[in-house]
């Protein structure tokens, strides 16, 4: 075989491993959000693409900002840009969603991780063969690797450590391919391997800790002729790290001694002992529980050891030390990493240390070794087994599913020691009542499930065949595959686009709401989400920069639902809202000419207090509700006008311009506010601020209409939303007689409104079995056989 040859055959093997695990990964596809961190990540992504910030705007109500500056354009809080890679690199994958037809932001986004983790295979089969080994040996290491470890349960997340890992193992492929050359090639290895652990960083700061393990991988291996000079440094490098980590675990608690003088370093040693125990010890933790093909990697070692290669042997054991010392160190309570699959901090050290199982993958294919087969089939059995569970649910059902005791913390002790509370123990139990979480088994797309499984079956026949026989005819599906799987996976995706009841991709009216947004927002509009129960939603289905999403925490005033009642339950706004959220929703109406809002309740639910929309229609202009084809009370959006305030519903303010209409038998217009004076441009919003007052109780719900209108046609050329005042929240039978109310409404001017004098015509209507009944108007500017209103003031368009 030519070297052309060989090296178009080690890349055809390469994407068929790439391919294999990729069809795994998209089979058991979940696209959910696990945790707050990928979630604030995935907002990052959106806040980079679309604004070229790095605000919190959809997770907004997930970390509200502490303090807000008058200066600051948003309210909103930012992600931590020094360690930003990843989001920059997810970024072309949204950009893709938005620029083809029905694809989801989570569903396409969430592929990142599925891609880097299938790389990470590729890279690994690429690396042993760099070393030498065999393509059987190298393929077998590296479907142990994408198989058989935590990378398949960290395929569907979109943490950090996966980008961070492979980064790291491209650094250690670059030095491998350059052991062998002159001068040159080493100094681009070098180079290209600093520019890896630089991404590394750049990706999570954390890749520091894999500083000494590629220092030690850059040394030339030793000759056997030199061999005595190199021995005692590479040995005290493997066994002084291994003997610190095994006192430090062993320890606890510490000495004083040890730990005073890892706190002069700023160190932290509160948790260590516990956090180096579940790391590199823990039955239901470490690195080899949650990886159980991992353990090959020490007898592993001894054997590369034995054959000279000791600088891959230092190195990896390096980079495991590393990393389980560095986070227990310096992340002190937060040591577990949150909700994660353990243990997510030496992720990163995970491909490296399967490596170091390629002398046993080596005796696995020779014909006399059953044993050390039977026992390489079970431990992989047994790793399949653990990611199959860790990939079926959520990471927070596990949680969810410990006893009343642990708290929910994924750390708590039992479940790192006690068989019963294994997660690979404790979540297949959950199967019976939540299924699996399979983006085609929850959104019911067979077709997506049998295609990828057919994908798999030919990316393995492939890879079968080019690996028995490297001239074989079968080698000319891997470039057939490559090409027809970016068509699949967006085939499959776009099936998916409204059918994921995940982020209610099926609900029709928020489609229906977020066209109408597309079609009518203008470049600085925003969109409040009154909770966060459509967050996945606007996440998902939000295609382009304009409206901008702010979601908002659930008021503590607003219930649940019908069974969960509100926390809070006041009638004075200032008890309504969070602190923080009152704040933020003060700034931006501040700020806003208008706002949009998606609400999830109506007048409907009797139980829902609905505070924004109550604080809107108080303090602001009620501007009108769409009306979406779909009709569906949990989906409602409406426009306010926040250029201007209103009077203050709770001051003595009589207003500025009295009337004398009288409406009916007890109900009186005391007076109207215009804050934007007479004078406007056609296209204008016209705020208008009506004080009513009841003389007498009123029995029944009285609609108010008002208009702009032409009075030389004698026709309106304009009309506001319909409402009871206070945009429904202060019906007119629930007025107390004597006491003023404040109703405040807009009204937009055509875009071709002709300059002249127009006026405001106001009406109060009820709907009953019989009809529309309108009150009677009394007073001195009364027109359509007496039950339009006309208050003295003049609406100049000029």
């Amino acid at each position: 075989m030519t070297n052309a040859s060989a090296r178009a055959h080690r890349l055809r093997i390469a994407t068929l491993l790439f391919l294999l695990c990729l069809s795994l990964y998209l089979l058991t596809y979940r696209a959910l959000i696990q945790s707050g961190d990928t979630r604030r990540a995935l907002d990052a992504v959106t806040s980079v693409a679309r604004y070229g910030d790095w605000l919190m705007d959809e997770t907004n109500a997930l970390k509200l900002p502490f303090r807000i500056r008058d200066s600051s354009a948003l309210p909103l809080g930012e992600y931590r840009v020094e360690e930003g890679l990843n989001i920059l690199l997810a970024s072309p994958l949204l950009k893709l969603a938005e620029a083809l037809p029905r694809l989801g932001n989570i569903h396409t986004v969430w592929l990142f991780n599925v891609i880097i983790t299938a790389l990470i295979a590729s890279l690994v089969y690429l690396i042993l063969r760099e070393m030498g080994y065999a393509d059987a040996v190298a393929a077998l290491v590296a479907v142990g690797a994408g198989f058989g470890t935590n990378l398949w349960a960290y395929s569907q997340t979109f943490f950090r450590e996966p980008l961070t890992a492979f980064f790291i193992l491209l650094a250690l492929f670059a030095l491998q391919r350059g052991a062998r050359g002159g001068i040159g090639a080493r100094l681009i290895s070098l180079v290209c391997a600093a520019t890896g652990l630089v991404l590394a960083y750049e990706t999570k700061h954390s890749a520091l800790f894999a500083v000494p393990a590629l220092l030690v991988f850059a040394l030339p291996e030793a000759r056997l002729e030199g061999y005595r000079a190199w021995r005692p440094a590479i040995s005290a490098l493997i066994a002084l790290p291994l003997l610190c980590l095994c006192l430090l675990a062993l320890l606890d608690p510490l000495p004083s001694a040890i730990g005073d003088l890892l706190s002069r370093f700023g160190l932290r040693t509160d948790h260590l002992s516990p956090a180096l125990r579940a790391y590199l010890l823990s039955p239901g933790a470490s690195l080899w529980a949650t990886s159980p093909l991992a353990l090959f990697a020490i007898p592993g070692a001894l054997m590369l050891w034995r054959r000279g290669r000791r600088r891959l042997v230092a190195a990896c054991f390096l980079l495991v030390a590393g990393y389980a010392l560095g986070h227990a160190l310096l992340t002190g309570a937060h040591w577990f990493g949150g909700l994660s699959y353990p243990p997510r901090f030496l992720l990163p050290a995970q491909p490296a240390l399967m490596l170091l199982t390629a002398p046993i993958a080596q005796a696995v294919l020779r014909e006399n070794s059953k044993r050390i087969r039977f026992l390489w089939l079970a431990l992989l059995a047994y790793g399949l087994w653990i990611q199959v569970v860790g990939v079926s649910l959520s990471l927070s059902r596990y949680s969810e599913s410990l006893p009343p005791e642990s708290n929910g913390y994924a750390e708590w002790v039992p479940s790192l020691t006690q068989p019963r509370y294994f997660r690979w123990i404790v979540l297949p139990r959950r199967w019976g009542d939540l299924g699996v979480e399979f983006l085609w088994t929850r959104a019911n797309l067979p077709i997506w499930g049998a295609s990828f499984a057919l994908a798999f079956a030919l990316a393995a026949f492939a890879l079968w065949h080019c690996l028995r026989r490297p001239g074989s005819r079968w080698r000319h599906l891997a470039p057939l595959l490559a090409l027809s799987f970016i068509p699949l996976v967006l085939l499959n995706l776009m099936n998916a686009y409204d059918k994921d009841p995940q982020t209610q991709s099926s609900q029709g009216a928020l489609h229906e709401a977020l066209d109408f947004l597309a079609r009518n927002a203008r470049a600085d509009d925003l969109l409040l989400l009154s909770s966060t129960d459509y967050e996945d939603f606007i996440l998902n289905h939000l295609d382009g920069a304009i409206p901008r999403p702010i979601a908002l925490e659930r008021p503590p005033a607003q219930a649940a639902s019908d069974r969960q009642p509100a926390l809070v339950v006041s009638e004075s706004p200032n008890d309504w809202f969070d602190v923080q959220s009152f704040r933020v929703l003060r700034h931006l109406a501040g700020r806003q000419e208008r706002l949009w809002l998606l609400e999830n309740t109506s007048a409907f639910m009797l139980w829902s207090f609905r505070p924004l929309e109550r604080y809107l229609a108080g303090h602001f202009y009620p501007l009108r509700e769409i009306e979406l084809g779909i009709v569906d009370e949990t989906v409602r959006l409406l426009e306010y006008s926040t250029g201007e305030a209103a009077p203050n519903p709770l001051s003595q303010y009589a207003g500025e311009i009295a009337t004398d209409l009288r409406f009916g038998e007890g109900i009186r217009l005391l007076s109207l506010v215009a804050p934007d004076g007479e004078s406007y441009a056609p296209g204008d919003v016209v705020h208008i601020s009506l004080l009513w007052v009841a003389e007498a109780p009123v029995e029944h719900d009285y609609t108010v209409a008002a208009f702009i209108a032409d009075a030389r046609q004698n026709r309106p050329i304009a009309q506001g939303m319909d409402s009871a005042p206070q945009a429904g929240f202060a019906p007119t039978s629930s007025w107390k007689p004597g006491a003023p109310v404040w109703d405040n409404r807009a009204l937009r001017l055509p875009e071709d409104a002709v300059a002249g004098d127009y006026q405001l015509w106001l009406l109060m209507y009820r709907q009953g079995s019989a009809g529309v009944t309108r009150l009677p108007v009394a007073g001195r500017a009364v027109i359509q056989d007496g039950t339009v209103g006309v208050p003295p003031i003049t609406i100049a368009v000029r």
